[in-house]
């Protein structure tokens, strides 16, 4: 999958060969004007090339930001785009420096590519879109010797100018309005937004280990992090296929407590603390004190809940694939392994910062999670994979209701806590000793008690501190991992079935989280190889599916994914500080 990723911390585009079919505005969860990606002829989209059809296309980013530069190359002449979303505001703005003809082909289609624009041509400046059902619409102002053939297409001469599009609830108030004049000024847009991502980035940890992929993936963490609330999401796509032509496409446009926390432990490792705890503190306002902690497996990028599941029935779908889903019905699942993601990523906060007056101040969250944790951990429950209509004993939740139990144990004891640090600690041995006792089957862990089966999951074990790495029981597991999961060279499955049938495509996070089992067993050269081998199953410009193509290798699944990205960051760090860990204890020679 070629296409690039755009975000501005509000809404994101998807963009390939100078084509924008991904646009979803004002917010990532929003509906999309700009939906080709979802259907080829119906789906609509943003199209600035040479007028000639001849040509050849080199895209990169911009450093390390989301800033993309497309060139394209003609018998003529090269033409030159930066396409980029300014700070603060729906919009995408393109600017050209050309030697040749450029054509601009703009079709918008409100509510997914349901809704028809009307149209209006502003003389000399632009055209207007205006969703006939309300007063919303897009305004693009065209900057340039150019002319409007019709409001759907634009020739644009040679020379440089830009294109500027944005959206607004309310038309009154748009880039033609009054009040137009207040908005970002094309080049100086630009010039802010790359200053902006040098600053952000130049906070981060150095590394020397693979440091182009790294930041790379903090700065796609970056770009689906929606600054107003803090919130991530788990990537800014819906309904992007895991199996091309099947129907295991679901919207990932929410903030999932599990991935976010995620990338909570990433944003610590990488540095980025006050990010970090933005997300903390969005995850903390959408706990309940009074029931389960997280009452649902995500939220809307503001904390709310979000729309019921559904179908876009008029949508051909990626690649044919159907249905195409907005909405997710695991909103309705109980995951009980939330809290234990929630509490580690908490922990691993107070481990870096020692931030002792935040977590104090939040001191309740942790007493109410190990409370619902005392008393329902022995409950079975949906897992880390979202199976729909199946509960279970999973060995890999009940270790999460452990973390969370043993990370409540150690911040009440950091804090003084001490009758609290041990009532939590002898919960904490419980749950271990149940695991340990039901979840461990002919010498390794299984996916759920009482089966044999195994999953991807049960790798995690060792990264939560749960079980050595070099442990017998979890090395048997380790081996029948690789022996039974694993379907390419460094690329494994979740697990092999499920509710929907016999699952096809690796899921990139089980490299990651392999690579760094294997960080911990002194074997960084294999932690590389598997490093490796995901940056050769991302896309050109280094983004990360949910899943890859196994003949491929391409991106299957929404993309990007916060959870590969997430993982890459973690891994780079882990092998930087086993790295230096093996130097200090170097003997220097006298």
């Amino acid at each position: 999958m070629n296409y690039t990723f755009l975000s501005n911390g509000l809404t994101s585009a998807l963009e390939v060969n100078g084509s924008i079919e991904w646009f979803p505005v004002p917010r990532y969860d929003s509906p999309s004007v700009f939906t080709k990606i979802l259907d080829s002829e119906k789906g609509g989209y943003f199209l600035l090339t040479p007028l000639s059809n001849e040509y050849k296309v080199q895209q990169e980013y911009l450093g390390y930001s989301l800033v993309v530069k497309t060139s394209f190359k003609t018998t003529s002449g090269e033409a030159k785009v930066i396409d980029f979303l300014p700070l603060s505001l729906p919009a995408i703005i393109r600017l050209y420096d050309s030697e040749v003809e450029l054509k601009a082909v703009v079709r918008p289609v409100f509510n997914y590519g349901l809704i028809n624009a009307g149209t209006e041509i502003i003389e000399d400046k632009g055209v207007v879109y205006k969703n006939p059902l309300s007063k919303e619409g897009l305004e693009l102002l065209i900057y340039g010797n150019f002319e409007i053939k019709s409001p759907y297409e634009i020739t644009i001469k040679p020379g440089r100018g830009y294109l500027y599009l944005l959206y607004s609830k309310d038309l009154r108030y748009g880039l033609f309005s009054q009040k137009g004049f207040v908005y970002s000024k094309p080049y100086d847009a630009f010039s802010k937004l790359i200053s902006y991502t040098e600053k952000e980035l130049s906070q981060t940890r150095k590394v020397n280990v693979l440091r182009d992929m790294y930041y790379r993936s903090l700065s796609v963490i970056l770009g689906m992090y929606y600054k107003p609330s803090g919130g991530i999401i788990a990537s800014p796509t819906s309904s992007i296929p895991e199996i091309v032509g099947e129907s295991r496409n679901w919207d990932y446009r929410f903030v999932w407590v599990r991935d976010s926390s995620y990338a909570v432990e990433a944003l610590v490792k990488a540095g980025l603390t006050n990010y970090a705890r933005r997300t903390l503190d969005f995850l903390i306002s959408v706990l309940d004190p009074s029931s389960k902690s997280f009452d649902h497996p995500f939220y809307t990028i503001d904390g709310t809940p979000p729309p019921a599941e559904e179908t876009l029935d008029w949508l051909s779908g990626f690649l044919n694939s159907k249905p195409v889903r907005i909405g997710n019905a695991a909103y309705l699942q109980i995951q009980m392994d939330l809290e234990g993601e929630f509490m580690n990523a908490l922990y691993t906060y107070y481990k870096e910062t020692e931030d002792d007056d935040y977590v104090d101040r939040n001191f309740w969250v942790i007493e109410s999670i190990a409370s619902w944790v005392k008393s329902s951990w022995r409950d079975p429950s949906t897992d880390i994979w979202e199976e729909r209509g199946v509960t279970r004993h999973y060995t890999h939740t009940k270790v999460m209701s452990w973390v969370s139990m043993d990370r409540a144990s150690k911040l009440a004891s950091a804090l003084g806590y001490s009758e609290l640090a041990e009532e939590w600690k002898i919960t904490a041995n419980e749950i271990r000793e149940d695991v340990m006792r039901n979840g461990v089957k002919d010498g390794s862990f299984i996916r759920y008690y009482g089966g044999d089966e195994i999953d991807a999951a049960l790798l995690t074990l060792p990264l939560y501190d749960f079980i050595k790495a070099e442990d017998r029981v979890f090395l048997n597991t380790l081996d029948r991992i690789e022996k039974e999961l694993k379907v390419g060279e460094g690329l494994y499955l979740r697990y092999r079935k499920d509710f929907l049938g016999f699952t096809v495509n690796p899921f990139t996070l089980v490299t990651l989280w392999m690579a760094r089992v294997y960080v911990r067993l002194n074997q960084e050269g294999k932690a590389l190889e598997l490093l490796d081998r995901i940056r050769q199953c991302s896309s050109p410009l280094g983004l990360i599916g949910e899943h890859v193509d196994l003949k491929t290798c391409e991106a299957r699944g929404n993309f990007p994914h916060l959870f590969p990205h997430s993982g890459v960051v973690m891994t780079i760090v882990e092998l930087e500080e086993k790295k230096n860990e093996i130097q200090q204890n170097v003997p220097i020679d006298q």
